[in-house]
C-alpha cells in the first residue's frame, strides 16, 4: 500500500530511513536549504508493507509552479529514485499529473525502461552531466588542456594569458558570496537568471548557509583593480567536488574562464575523486570534460518546452 505523509518530522524520519547516505543528495539538511516551506508544501509518497515503509518516493507541491517535484526541487542532477523497479508502476499510479523529475541519473532510467519499456515517452528528454575525473590528469588541469588539438590548446593558453596580464587576485576562503554571485548572474543574465526572483535569491541564500554550517563551502573570488569581479562557490563533500554557483563580470574577457581553470586546479589540490560541473551549457564539452546522460521525467510527457527547468547560471 502506498500512503501519503505530509507531516515534516515523519518526512524527515522516512527520508533517514530510506536514504542510502552516499552523496550530497541524499542528505537531509543539505536538501532542506534547496526546499522553500512558503512555496512548496510536502508530499512524501510511502509504500508500506505490514506496517514498515519499504520504498519512498519524497515529493513536493511547487505551488509556484504548479507542479510536483522531487524534494530539494529541480537543481540537484543525476539522482536516483528509492524505490525498486518492480515497485515503480504502482507508484506511477499515485502521481499528479504535472509531476516532474529532473535530471534523473541516466543509467538508472536506463535499468527501469529495461524492466518497464511502456514508461519510455515519460523519459523522453535527455540532458548530459558533466564532470571530471582528477585522477586520469595527475591531479593537474594543464595535463588536461595538454591533450587539447593544438590550436584548441594555442587559443586556450592565450585566453588565460591575456586576463592574467590584466593582474587579477584570486582569495580562496568559505565567505557568503551569495550577493555578489547573484548580481553578477543578474546582470549577465537578465530576467532569465534564475536569482532573478525572490524564491531564487532565497534558496541561494539557505544553500550557502547550510554549506558554511557544515564546513563545505569553498568560495573563489577574483578581483580585479581592487574589485570583485568574478566568484565561484563550491560543494567540497568527502571526495566529491560540486561546482554549484559560478559567474563573473563579462566586461573582463575571459574572467570565466580563469575562474573555472583556478576551481578546477583547487580541487585537485585536495585530490577529489570527481568534480561535477552539472548539466547543461556547451563550453563544458568544449573542454572535453566527461559525461553521462541524465533523463527527465513528466508526468504526463511531452508538455510544452517552456515548463522545462532552467539552466543554472
Amino acid at each position: 500500500m502506498i500512503r501519503l505523509e505530509q507531516n515534516p518530522e515523519q518526512c524527515r524520519a522516512l527520508w533517514n530511513a530510506a536514504s542510502p547516505g552516499k552523496g550530497p543528495w541524499d542528505d537531509w539538511k543539505l536538501m532542506s536549504a534547496f526546499h522553500d516551506p512558503k512555496l512548496h508544501t510536502l508530499h512524501f509518497l510511502v509504500r508500506e508493507e505490514t506496517g514498515q515503509s519499504t520504498s519512498l518516493l519524497p515529493l513536493v507541491q511547487d505551488t509556484e509552479n504548479d507542479r510536483f517535484l522531487l524534494y530539494g526541487g529541480s537543481y540537484p542532477d543525476a539522482r536516483v529514485l528509492w524505490v525498486e523497479y518492480a515497485h515503480f508502476p504502482e507508484f506511477f499510479e499515485q502521481l499528479p499529473d504535472r509531476t516532474r523529475f529532473f535530471d534523473l541519473k541516466g543509467s538508472w532510467v536506463d535499468g527501469l525502461l529495461a524492466a518497464w519499456p511502456e514508461f519510455g515517452p515519460y523519459f523522453a528528454e535527455e540532458e548530459q552531466r558533466y564532470f571530471l575525473r582528477p585522477s586520469r590528469f595527475d591531479f593537474d588541469f594543464d595535463n588536461h588542456i595538454r591533450t587539447f588539438s593544438p590550436d584548441k590548446r594555442q587559443g586556450f593558453m592565450y585566453d588565460l594569458r591575456k586576463i592574467r596580464e590584466r593582474g587579477p587576485v584570486l582569495i580562496w576562503g568559505d565567505g557568503d558570496e551569495s550577493e555578489l554571485f547573484a548580481e553578477l548572474s543578474n546582470r549577465n543574465f537578465g530576467a532569465e537568471s534564475d536569482y532573478a526572483s525572490d524564491s531564487g535569491r532565497r534558496e541561494l541564500g539557505r544553500v550557502i548557509g547550510e554549506l558554511r554550517r557544515t564546513g563545505n563551502l569553498r568560495t573563489l573570488t577574483i578581483e580585479i583593480g581592487g574589485s570583485k569581479q568574478a566568484v565561484s562557490m563550491s560543494l567540497h563533500y568527502g571526495d566529491l567536488w560540486i561546482s554549484l554557483y559560478a559567474a563573473g563580470n563579462r566586461e573582463f574577457k575571459n574572467v570565466g574562464k580563469l575562474l573555472n581553470v583556478e576551481t578546477i586546479q583547487e580541487a585537485c589540490r585536495r585530490r577529489v575523486s570527481e568534480i561535477n560541473y552539472m548539466t547543461g551549457m556547451q563550453w563544458k564539452e568544449a573542454w572535453d570534460m566527461e559525461s553521462e546522460s541524465c533523463r527527465t521525467m513528466r508526468k504526463p510527457p511531452n508538455l510544452p518546452e517552456s515548463d522545462s527547468a532552467p539552466a543554472p547560471d
